[in-house]
């Protein structure tokens, strides 16, 4: 399956696409979702393709159902967990031009027993540019609750973690760190 991983994230990305479509109020996020699953339809092999989907439903990850004579592809749970595996490695943070002024902090407590989804918390923290101020406690500038929420859904850790914006006394340590 490496060698179709890149495609098999795509089509993967697809399916999931056409859900968010369903769920999307606003025209310009459908806008952009349509154009993008066009870049990423038109770019993808047609044989490749063909194979990519019979290597997807043989592991399991979408099943085809056969409905008046047309074959619909429906992605299975382990699909689903895949397509949430690639989004948190896609997960960036949109930084604006200004700073508001505001801190944004992560404040968690995660017991023992949850050690590796703790340490897997710290890890996506770093790799989203948050500053560990304390071993739970990390720090950004940007506004990242959207991007917070899908890390806490992933890690389903909704009651040890949570988000808050603030000012902050005495954060000039904070400022050179981020070059503010």
């Amino acid at each position: 399956m490496p060698r179709y991983a890149k495609l098999s994230g795509q089509i993967l990305s697809l399916m999931a696409s056409g859900l968010l479509l369903g769920f999307s109020r606003d025209k310009g996020t459908r806008k952009e979702l349509l154009e993008e699953c066009d870049r990423v339809w038109l770019s993808m092999d047609r044989n490749q393709l063909f194979h990519l989907i019979r290597i997807l439903k043989l592991n399991g990850f979408i099943k085809i159902i056969e409905k008046d004579k047309k074959s619909i592809a429906e992605i299975t749970n382990k699909g689903k967990l895949r397509i949430r595996r690639a989004m948190l490695d896609k997960l960036l943070i949109n930084i604006p031009k200004r700073w508001d002024r505001k801190w944004r902090i992560v404040i968690f407590d995660i017991p023992e027993e949850k050690r590796r989804l703790r340490d897997a918390l710290r890890h996506r923290l770093k790799i989203l540019g948050y500053f560990e101020f304390q071993k739970s406690v990390f720090v950004f500038p940007y506004r990242s609750e959207s991007e917070i929420n899908i890390l806490v859904n992933y890690f389903k850790l909704h009651k040890n973690v949570r988000y808050m914006e603030a000012t902050l006394s005495y954060d000039s340590d904070l400022r050179r760190h981020f070059a503010l």
